[in-house]
């Protein structure tokens, strides 16, 4: 998979197809990660994961042709071992969206924040504030108007 500058093209294209498409199976899973562990023939393989060694083979050709595990002749038997660089790309590649993501969430968080903010901020501004006296209006000291105006 080569390293597209747009994130969403990389994940988008035939060649993750076929990553994720050998990715979803849970015993290619399983084969890879006991080929991380160690490389070797579909024969130990199987064995180790007490599975057929032609399920294994099968699941090895289709790791192999999707570029995560590779296959050299070793006298009589194929060694398999996982592509360290493959996994690197898949996961720089997921990274960026991930990024993406932490940064839109950033940003929800942000504006979660300054709205928390401000609506704090109005709870503790005074409710009622008291209008300025009314001057000259004729009011008596005890708030009652006089009869007759002035």
């Amino acid at each position: 998979m080569r390293r597209p500058t747009d994130p969403a093209a990389g994940l988008l294209s035939e060649e993750a197809d076929d990553v994720f498409s050998a990715l979803a199976d849970r015993t290619r899973r399983r084969v890879l990660v006991r080929l991380a562990d160690r490389p070797d023939d579909a024969g130990a393989v199987a064995r180790d994961l007490g599975v057929s060694r032609q399920a294994v083979a099968k699941h090895l050709r289709v790791l192999t042709e999707s570029g995560l595990v590779s296959a050299r002749a070793d006298r009589r038997r194929q060694v398999h071992a996982v592509r360290p660089d493959r996994i690197r790309e898949i996961s720089d590649l997921l990274g960026a969206v991930s990024r993406g993501w932490d940064r839109r969430l950033a940003q929800v968080k942000e504006r979660a924040e300054a709205a928390d903010r401000a609506e704090s901020a109005e709870r503790t501004e005074p409710a009622d504030r008291t209008e300025p006296a009314d001057r000259g209006g004729g009011a008596e000291p005890g708030g009652r108007a006089e009869p007759g105006g002035a």
